[in-house]
């Protein structure tokens, strides 16, 4: 039988902005049939009714065999034997199935988390939302949540493939879709532009320094009297007796 668990241990593999609107996560046996058995707690079959999911599931796969046969292309037959086998509950494959089995809606949390409207009928008030988490990288759990919690995205196969009718989920419910939006905004890669590296800048250069000028010379006049005032003290004498005589 499924239990609630009283500590943490899983919270913190879904996403953080989810937390708030957790009210409790129960356990089921990890025997390989987790999902199904996650699915047969919420629909009141408690755990063990996990063969039961299993069958009503392949039911559903043979009774709109048209849809599928569209939905899982070459698949088909490897959904099919998962179904009738002892394999594991698949993302999104099992997504669609009990979406659309139940006509409820589906909602898985950690990786991937992913929304799960049926495909064939439209929009209910009374529909009942189911919500199941991947942890552990091979166990699911059922998940109790707040009313009104946000929803994450649907599949690009849901919108392909889905009723006309169906459409009025998504309409419906598109302030729950936008809500899980506002709070985990998608990352945007960054351009081209933004990511380049900015131009190499060209190193500076030192300032030209003035070509070195020669010593100024002096006029032939100053050198000669220059020359004459620096002549020996005899030669001095010399003129100046020839001067006088």
């Amino acid at each position: 039988m499924s239990k609630k668990l009283t500590s943490q241990k899983y919270l913190g593999q879904f996403p953080d902005h989810m937390h708030p609107h957790i009210v409790d996560i129960a356990d089921v046996l990890e025997d390989g049939n987790c999902g199904f058995r996650a699915v047969a707690s919420l629909l009141g079959y408690t755990e063990e009714g996990w063969s039961i999911v299993r069958r009503e599931l392949d039911e559903e796969l043979r009774n709109n065999n048209n849809l599928y046969e569209k939905l899982f292309r070459q698949d088909l037959q490897v959904v099919r034997d998962s179904l009738v086998a002892t394999r594991w509950f698949t993302i999104p494959a099992m997504g669609y199935l009990v979406a659309n089995r139940y006509n409820v809606v589906l909602v898985t949390l950690g990786k991937p988390s992913k929304t799960f409207f049926p495909m064939m009928t439209s929009y209910s008030s009374s529909a009942r939302f189911f919500c199941i988490g991947f942890v552990n990288g091979n166990h699911w759990v059922p998940i109790n949540m707040s009313k009104g919690f946000p929803l994450p995205e649907v599949t690009a196969d849901w919108k392909k493939f889905c009723s006309h009718e169906a459409r009025s989920w998504m309409s419906n419910l598109n302030g729950r879709l936008q809500y899980w939006n506002l709070l985990n905004p998608p990352v945007k890669p960054l351009s081209g532009v933004m990511s380049a590296k900015p131009a190499a800048q060209p190193a500076p250069q030192p300032a030209p320094q003035p070509a070195p000028q020669p010593a100024p010379q002096p006029a032939p006049d100053a050198l000669a009297a220059s020359h004459r005032l620096s002549a020996p003290p005899d030669v001095a004498e010399t003129l100046r007796v020839l001067c006088y005589a």
